[in-house]
């Protein structure tokens, strides 16, 4: 599909952000595509950032170990900041898993001003706070939870006791038919409504 340059872009020396639409799980490989391509073609002038907005988030492992990870907040798009020419339009609808550029039918729209700086800084506090502070913070003592994850997966108790140095919760759950009290991450458990 070919993307028209409207004549206000191709008049316009400035660089700007953009969208691009790339195949779902494929954006890590667009931007290693893209990135090799500008420094073959010398384009380090036209396109100079490639950014795939991620935030920090907190999973368990299959051991039930609390592990960091990056996760895609848009997945199937990444952002590029480039002075939009004929030879930059060529190039990124020439590259493998993209899609498209974001626009009007086939024309490329910018995104206005401060728009990516503003998701950047937003994205930098939703990590610097992390998902430990929110998450534990959600529950409080005596509510029921369900285990999602681990050994005690899919039982119900309620919680007796909130580790906030340790994001963990004490579970009041019923085994062999007694009360057992289980220490649990807080991403294991979750809220029943």
């Amino acid at each position: 599909m070919a993307v028209q340059i409207n004549e206000e872009q191709f008049n316009d020396t400035k660089v700007r952000w953009f969208i691009l639409q790339t195949y779902v799980g494929f954006e890590d490989a667009v931007k290693k595509s893209l990135d090799l391509k500008i420094s073959n073609l010398s384009l380090q002038e036209k396109i100079i950032e490639i950014y795939i907005p991620t935030k920090k988030v907190y999973k368990l492992d299959k051991k039930g170990q609390r592990q960091e990870k990056l996760e895609k907040i848009y997945p199937g798009y990444i952002y590029v900041t480039m002075l939009f020419d004929t030879e930059v339009a060529y190039l990124v609808q020439n590259t493998n898993y993209i899609s498209r550029i974001a626009g009007t039918g086939d024309v490329a729209i910018a995104l206005e001003e401060g728009y990516v700086e503003k998701l950047k800084e937003n994205l930098l506090q939703q990590s610097e706070l992390g998902s430990k502070t929110t998450t534990i913070s959600t529950f409080q003592l005596s509510d029921l939870v369900k285990v999602i994850d681990g050994p005690f997966k899919d039982m119900q108790g309620k919680i007796s006791g909130i580790d906030e140095a340790n994001s963990t919760v004490d579970v009041l759950l019923t085994m062999f038919e007694r009360e057992t009290v289980v220490s649990l991450d807080v991403l294991a458990v979750k809220k029943v409504i």
